[in-house]
């Protein structure tokens, strides 16, 4: 029975996405009438229309938004529940889900991570790297235990619970023999840089901008926009040109002497570290561990950076 109610949820679910019963049919791989007559179920169990038709499409009624929310939540739900159980019995082991932005899912949450596969040996840890924006929602809908992201106050974060962990700063990362000269560069100085940027309009662009105009500087022009640091490491590398970074993505190059970390005198550029999972969230014991090795990175933090394997 739970089965059956949690599928009519989600057929209207599919309603609201594909615009109309006839497309969520098709994707279901079901009949019109049989949705149609799911649909009427529904709305008898609302005790009001949920849809009302404008021209070709199903567009919900007032009562049908409230519904559609609620709905969809009861769905993230389950989801985050059956994994949940499925953990329950698991102990040290069991699976952990983290979704996570570019870079903060390649350079700073697998060493946290194996470190913990370390002590948990047969645990199930799986990374998924997007967008912040991404890297909620799949959070919101159940497929991540937790999301680990880049800040911004932007994120529509308010189905779930967001907390700031710390900040790295940016740093400008530069040719062992390209521009500039010296250790330290100001804003001025950094806008005649050929600089290497990310996709415009990503969290990180945002958050930048933002920044350099709190500083009473206008946005950065780029000779070629890159949507992975990796890439944008070896064009700078390569090229003589320079990126803006956190300090953590670029540590492990300036160790090896394949890039330079210039820091900025007359301004503080950084990134936000934030953690995101659902209020109503049960953690396992993995998750809880992992969670826990996370907020002790930002435990030391002060005007430095915490200290994470490869920073």
């Amino acid at each position: 029975m739970l089965q059956l109610q949690l599928r009519r949820l989600d057929l209207l679910c599919t309603v609201v996405h594909e615009g109309g019963v006839t497309r969520a049919a098709e994707r279901l791989h079901v009949s019109q009438p049989w949705v149609s007559a799911q649909l009427r179920t529904l709305e008898k169990a609302a005790g009001a229309p949920l849809f009302v038709r404008d021209g070709r499409r199903l567009v919900l009624t007032e009562a049908g938004r409230r519904f559609h929310a609620w709905a969809a939540d009861v769905l993230a739900g389950s989801a985050q529940v059956r994994r949940d159980i499925e953990n329950l019995g698991a102990g040290l082991a069991g699976s952990l889900t983290v979704a996570t932005s570019m870079a903060i899912g390649t350079y700073l949450v697998p060493p946290l991570l194996t470190e913990l596969l370390h002590e948990r040996a047969g645990a199930e840890i799986t990374v998924h790297i997007s967008e912040p924006a991404a890297a909620l929602r799949s959070v919101a809908t159940g497929d991540a235990d937790f999301a680990v992201a880049t800040w911004s106050d932007e994120l529509d974060s308010e189905a779930l619970h967001a907390e700031r962990l710390w900040e790295n700063p940016l740093v400008l990362a530069a040719a062992p023999d390209g521009p500039p000269d010296g250790d330290t560069i100001t804003l001025a100085e950094l806008a005649a840089l050929p600089l290497v940027g990310v996709p415009a309009g990503v969290t990180f662009d945002r958050t930048l901008n933002d920044q350099l105009r709190s500083h009473g500087a206008g946005e950065l022009t780029y000779v070629m926009r890159l949507g992975h640091a990796e890439a944008m490491k070896r064009a700078v590398a390569a090229n003589g040109w320079n990126c803006l970074a956190p300090s953590y993505v670029v540590a492990d190059d300036v160790d090896a002497g394949r890039l330079r970390s210039i820091r900025i005198s007359d301004a503080h550029l950084a990134e936000g570290i934030g953690l995101f999972y659902r209020r109503t969230k049960f953690f396992s014991p993995l998750q809880d561990a992992a969670v826990a090795a996370l907020r002790s990175l930002a435990t030391p933090q002060g005007p430095g950076t915490p200290a994470v394997a490869g920073s």
